[in-house]
């Protein structure tokens, strides 16, 4: 990171929960009671306003009465708030999660030779609020990867900018993990087994969650072959429950992504079918949803409260804070339908927040 990029982070006063607090009434009280805005405002006050600059957005659990979200964040390489976390790793302790953050930030803005800054476009952290108790600090949050060369037909560029060693190790530390070498040839295997349209969309480690797994998802997979998929990479869990979720919403799903968990003794039994609409996440589209969210309380995926509060979040607000006056912009992402054998299947809807000032240009399009 620059000096100046140190000078800007360090006179941003503003927190994040400075505009978020301001979001409140936007939140329907069945996905965010208060204890759960507790929760969330407390992690917001710990981050910078420049949060806003990119993009963030909440995960909601649809099959669980509690209303409580979590959170995720987008940080771009060197950005403030890339800054911001290389600071909160300088004051951490040696070793713990949050310095292993801050060194894999450090090394994507200061190494170009450096697969975080050759192979990585994108870094999601995703904060698991919904489950800790009151007053305890949430967990270290799970790192996402965009690869770059993660689109269609680009396989090519995936290998060009580093193999899935390289992606794997890099994870590793980012994440402050020993050892990855067991996982790589299985992610291989996943690869070789995709279709010809098949890509790696992006790959995470959770290093608040035990036990270590990294988390690999798939897009470029026709709905109907996702069966033959998990049977040609012997996935250990339920395929026929797998199956029957696809044909419940295939109708009312454009395309769908495959989420699993790679360990070292092989695939995790848990699947998630990332189920999304032809709009993007931006576009407030709340009328076209509401056939899918009634199709998965109709499946019992999903409460009927929690659908109720689903169908009110798209729409676009003006917002006034200590900035000026904004425009929040409020979509739904994709719903993702979880399949695992140890618990009954469940629906997660990801929706997105877009803020940016009144009478500019959207960031998002």
């Amino acid at each position: 990171m620059s000096a100046d990029a140190g000078r800007s982070a360090g006179d941003a006063r503003a927190t994040f929960a400075s505009t978020l607090d301001g979001c409140r009434p936007l939140f329907p009280p069945a996905l965010l009671g208060c204890s759960g805005w507790e929760r969330l405002l407390d992690r917001a006050r710990r981050l910078p306003r420049s949060v806003i600059d990119a993009h963030f957005g909440f995960e909601f659990r649809l099959g669980e009465p509690s209303p409580a979200a979590d959170l995720f964040v987008v940080v771009l390489p060197a950005s403030e708030l890339a800054y911001h976390y290389v600071r909160e790793g300088a004051r951490a302790e040696r070793g713990s999660p949050a310095a292993a953050l801050a060194a894999g930030l450090q090394e994507q803005a200061a190494n170009p030779d450096s697969y975080l800054a050759r192979g990585v476009a994108g870094m999601v952290l995703e904060y698991d609020l919904a489950e800790i108790e009151p007053g305890r600090p949430p967990p270290a949050p799970g790192i996402f990867f965009t690869p770059r060369g993660s689109a269609p037909g680009s396989r090519a560029e995936f290998h060009e900018h580093g193999d899935p060693a390289g992606l794997l190790a890099a994870l590793a530390v980012t994440a402050g993990w020993s050892g990855h070498e067991e996982e790589i040839p299985i992610v291989e295997r996943i690869l070789a087994a995709l279709p010809d349209t098949g890509y790696l969309f992006q790959a995470g480690a959770l290093p608040g969650r035990s036990p270590k797994a990294f988390r690999a998802v798939f897009k470029g997979i026709a709905k109907g072959a996702v069966p033959a998929l998990l049977e040609r990479i012997e996935w250990p869990g339920p395929a026929a429950v797998a199956a029957d979720v696809l044909a419940a919403m295939d109708d009312l799903v454009a395309y769908v992504a495959v989420s699993m968990d790679v360990t070292s003794r092989g695939l995790g039994p848990r699947l998630g079918l990332e189920l999304y609409r032809p709009p993007k996440w931006f576009a407030v589209d709340r009328t076209g949803w509401l056939p899918f969210i009634a199709r998965i309380e109709e499946r019992g995926w999903c409460l009927p409260a929690k659908a109720g509060g689903l169908r009110s979040w798209p729409g676009t607000e003006r917002l006034l804070d200590d900035a000026g006056m904004h425009v929040v912009r409020q979509g739904i992402n994709h719903v993702k339908v979880v399949i695992d054998p140890h618990a009954p299947t469940a629906a997660k809807a990801y929706a997105g927040m877009d803020v940016y000032p009144c009478g500019s240009t959207p960031r998002l399009r």
